[in-house]
């Protein structure tokens, strides 16, 4: 009983030590062939070579009738626990491999996230930019003072732009103040030619949304369609069920020149924030689209 657990101990101290230094010196990414070479070599000697030197260090102590049948026992008791201790500390290290792999890799995609984000987010400012500064551009031909009221309202709505520049979601709320102060901004350049209907649930209020998803909706429904006092654009935004939707009576331009900015940009923030799609329906009398709603912690 002594000589067993002995031999036991010492095969599996010595087993798991040359296994310890394999996976520093030829870690499994490296060279897999040469790593399971090296390993099954390597612990079936040292396995075979502890026996050997126990069973003759130990025999005298507790003599044997037959040393060379003592020997082969041990040898082959050598060679099974070899394999059973390969096999359970190769499946830790490969365990502890993978697990680091899985976090690394993560710890990677949500930077990768984090930086088209960032990416996204520089996309929507400077587009929006450049459209105010258009329609500025063309008030100032026609009405110095209505074109400093569009600056002063211009410099309230670049201020929730800044606010919420770093920001990935915001509240429902917020993103709802911030398009009523832009719709002053149509309304300066359009009058009644472009009309605003809400109707909002209080209950999603403190739900989430990428920031400037409403404008960019907005701002698509009124480049893409015909405003006028005769067939005035009637802009519609009401939540329904979990998202909100943006839906416009159809009027089609004949014509618009168009990159799809808006709504790709839109489309990829919610793929990275949930990993869900908005939703675009189009019929004869209307184009829509619903976008989810992102629940805050």
């Amino acid at each position: 009983m002594l000589i067993s657990v002995i031999t036991t101990v010492a095969i599996s101290c010595g087993v798991v030590s040359v296994m310890i230094w394999l996976q520093k010196a030829h870690p499994w990414r490296e060279d897999v062939l040469k790593r399971i070479v090296l390993e099954s070599t390597l612990t079936t000697l040292t396995a075979c070579t502890l026996i050997v030197a126990l069973t003759l260090i130990l025999l005298p102590i507790a003599p044997q009738e037959n040393l060379q049948t003592a020997l082969f026992n041990y040898l082959i008791v050598a060679v099974i626990m070899n394999f059973v201790l390969v096999a359970l500390t190769e499946g830790i290290f490969f365990f502890r491999q993978w697990r680091n792999s899985a976090v690394e890799a993560e710890r990677f995609k949500k930077e990768s996230i984090r930086a088209q984000l960032e990416s996204l987010k520089n996309q929507v400012n400077p587009h929006f930019l450049f459209n105010s500064l258009n329609t500025l551009s063309s008030l100032i031909d026609r009405d110095q003072e209505l074109s400093k009221e569009f600056l002063d309202d211009l410099a309230t709505v670049y201020r929730y732009v800044l606010q919420y520049k770093n920001e990935e979601v915001v509240p429902v709320q917020a993103e709802l103040d911030f398009i009523h102060a832009f719709i002053q901004l149509l309304k300066k350049r359009h009058g009644d030619r472009v009309a605003f209907h809400f109707n909002v649930s209080p209950a999603i209020l403190q739900q989430g949304i990428p920031p400037m998803t409403l404008q960019l909706l907005v701002e698509n429904a009124v480049k893409h369609n015909i405003a006028s006092s005769r067939k005035p654009l009637k802009v519609e935004v009401f939540s329904r069920e979990e998202t909100l939707v943006v839906r416009n009576n159809l009027q089609r331009k004949k014509k618009v020149s168009s990159n799809g900015v808006g709504l790709r940009n839109i489309q990829r923030r919610y793929q990275y924030l949930v990993e869900k799609n908005i939703e675009i329906n189009e019929s004869d009398q209307y184009y829509e689209v619903r976008v989810p709603i992102i629940p805050l912690a």
